[in-house]
Parts: C-alpha cells; sequence; structure tokens
C-alpha cells in the first residue's frame, strides 16, 4: 500500500477560507427579500449560480496550492490579489442584479488570472505544457474568456446574457477536465490535504450560520427557541464530522472529484438552512413555502455528504437498512414541520427529528465500526 504523507495546511490557506466563507455567507443576502411570501425564483436562481461562481474561484486556487504550493514570495503576493478581488467582489453583492455585474465578473476575471499564472509558473518550471498544470492552463483559459465575453456583454448592452455566461463559465469549469486530460498524474494531487481544505470551508460555514442565528437568542425573550436552533445546527456539524472526518479514510490517492462537487452543494445547502431558519423568526415568508426549502435544503445537505461514502475505509459499507432509517427520519421530521406550520416549535422539533436522528445513525455506524 503507498504511504500518503499529509501536506501542511498552512495558516495563510485558512485566512484564504476565511475571507471566502465571508463572500458566500453574503450572498445570502440575495435570498432574504420575500415577495408576496416567497422567494422570487430568479433570486434562487442567482443566489445558486453565483455561490457556485465563487466556490468554483476558491477551488481553482485550492486546487493548485494542493499541487503544486510551496508558498515562495510569488505565490503570497498573488494569493494577497485573488483576497483582495474577493474583498471587492463581496461588497459589490446586491439583489439588484444589474449593479453587482460588471464588478462582480471583474473581480471573478482577476481571481482565476491569479490562478493562470500560479500554473503558467509550473508549466514554466516543468519546461512543458502537456501536463497537468498545462492541462489547468487550457482550462482555465477558456473559463476565463467566457468572462471576457461576459464584460464585453455588460459594456454593449446585454446584461440578461451574463447570468447565462456565468452559468457557462461554471459548467465549463465543471466538466471541462472530463474531456481535456493531458498527461494527468493523480500522484500530484494530496487527498488529505484536499479534505482538510474542504473541512475548513465547512467548519467556517458552520461558524457563520451559529452567527447568522445569534438573533434567536435574545435574553429579554427568553424561550427553548434558540436551544434546539442550536442543537439543529451542531447536529447537522456531528453528522458532517463523523461522516468526512471519522469514516473516511483520507490517506488515499484520488482526483477528489466526487469530494470537490458534493461540497459545493454541502456549502450552499447549510447556507439555505440558515436562511430558512432567519425567515422562520422574521415570519415573512409563508409558512409552507418555509418548509420546502427547509426540506430540500436538508435533503441536498444530507445527500451530499452520504456521496462521500466512496472513500470510507476497507470494510466499511452503509447498509440498505441504515440508509432506509435515515430516510425515515426525514419523512418523520417533514411530516411533523408540516402538521405544525403554525407553531415554530413544532417546525424546530421537526428539524431537529431529522437533523439528531441521522446523526444518531452516523454516530453508531462510526461507533459500530471504528470503536
Amino acid at each position: 500500500m503507498v504511504r500518503i504523507i499529509k501536506k501542511e495546511v498552512k495558516l495563510i490557506e485558512l485566512f484564504y477560507d476565511l475571507i471566502f466563507v465571508y463572500a458566500i455567507s453574503k450572498l445570502t443576502s440575495l435570498v432574504n427579500e420575500p415577495v408576496n411570501g416567497v422567494l422570487p425564483l430568479n433570486s434562487i436562481f442567482v443566489y445558486v449560480i453565483t455561490s457556485f461562481v465563487i466556490l468554483q474561484a476558491w477551488l481553482y486556487f485550492t486546487n493548485y496550492v494542493n499541487r503544486y504550493g510551496e508558498w515562495k514570495d510569488y505565490e503570497y503576493i498573488l494569493a494577497c490579489i485573488n483576497m483582495i478581488a474577493v474583498i471587492f467582489m463581496t461588497n459589490t453583492i446586491s439583489t439588484q442584479w444589474n449593479l453587482m455585474l460588471l464588478p462582480f465578473n471583474v473581480s471573478m476575471l482577476i481571481m482565476l488570472l491569479t490562478v493562470v499564472v500560479l500554473y503558467s509558473i509550473q508549466a514554466y518550471k516543468e519546461g512543458s505544457l502537456s501536463g497537468a498544470a498545462g492541462n489547468s492552463i487550457t482550462i482555465l483559459s477558456v473559463v476565463c474568456t467566457i468572462y471576457v465575453i461576459a464584460l464585453l456583454a455588460i459594456i454593449f448592452d446585454y446584461a440578461n446574457a451574463v447570468i447565462w455566461l456565468d452559468v457557462a463559465a461554471v459548467l465549463c469549469g465543471a466538466f471541462l477536465p472530463f474531456f481535456i486530460k493531458g498527461k494527468f498524474n493523480k500522484n500530484i494531487i494530496n487527498f488529505p490535504h484536499m479534505v482538510e481544505r474542504f473541512e475548513l470551508l465547512t467548519i467556517i460555514t458552520f461558524g457563520e450560520a451559529i452567527v447568522g442565528m445569534t438573533h434567536f437568542f435574545d435574553v429579554n425573550n427568553l424561550s427553548l427557541i434558540p436551544i434546539l436552533v442550536f442543537f439543529i445546527i451542531i447536529t447537522m456539524f456531528g453528522s458532517y464530522v463523523v461522516q468526512i472526518h471519522n469514516l473516511m479514510n483520507h490517506s488515499r490517492e484520488e482526483r477528489s472529484l466526487r469530494l470537490m462537487f458534493s461540497h459545493y452543494f454541502v456549502i450552499i445547502s447549510i447556507n439555505l438552512i440558515t436562511v430558512a431558519l432567519d425567515l422562520l423568526h422574521s415570519g415573512a415568508v409563508d409558512p409552507l413555502f418555509n418548509w420546502v426549502l427547509m426540506i430540500i435544503s436538508l435533503i441536498v445537505f444530507y445527500v451530499s455528504i452520504m456521496a462521500n461514502k466512496e472513500y470510507y475505509y476497507d470494510g466499511i459499507v452503509l447498509s440498505l437498512k441504515e440508509i432506509v432509517i435515515m430516510g425515515a427520519f426525514i419523512v418523520l421530521g417533514s411530516g411533523i414541520i408540516l402538521l405544525s406550520l403554525e407553531n415554530v416549535y413544532g417546525i424546530l422539533v421537526g428539524v431537529l427529528v431529522i437533523t439528531f436522528g441521522n446523526f444518531k445513525v452516523l454516530l453508531n455506524k462510526n461507533k459500530n465500526e471504528l470503536d
């Protein structure tokens, strides 16, 4: 068996993650203004697409660091340029899409160009464009070209096409690696390092979720509501930790595509659950709509973390019985919420049935298999 040496995660990488999580959490402002008791579908669509765009920008830089990063002076400089662009982009986020079009896409282009420069330096060192670095340059060049076209569309007053160009950029970034493979050696990918980066990003996102729920903790109106909200988030976090940190074998050679794509949905679902809880607190949306938003977000979260069961230690298999039990908790909790749409306690208890039930199944799995 090949012994995998874990690559150390540097503090600058944690700093980088913090900035991106701030940007992603700021996006929830796009979906916190209901119209006639529901969130407009176009707002949800823009939120999801911009979340994917930002997460993909994070992943491009993270992939470079995972494969080649040595944190030399030029890497620090380009990382700082990248982060500055993220901060500028974050401050452009607005429900008025036309106002954020230009600075958002300019910032994305700058972020991607910093990664292109890094891969170009690596390809120069290798003396070839046929390897993984050259492969990444090709893919990123296509994506950057799309963002340039988006900027031209803005300049020439074709703003309605920009969101679709951003969609195209996301799809190209996600699927071109399957078609433009080059001489890719998966040995350059350090899977333990990649897992830790995604864990850090997710943990910080959970932290942002807790911060976003602090308005429930009102010392002037003491109740069990904030306690229930806290346990909902902590049991979701517990499910994530058991599934990703405990049950997965991190010492392996993998391209980690499943890990990457599933975490896009993990991060987005955590933020949408935070939005649903926030809307529950404000009472600004139709309860049935909020039920749909909450249940879909929870299902996406659990399906996304469970998609990583392929990385379990040898001999660990999620049984059909365990899958059925986890599904039963989702159905039971959904029913409780549906029967309690006008009762905040009933809604939160229903959500907790889902999150605690699934956490308990995974926790038992962890105890039975690894203890």
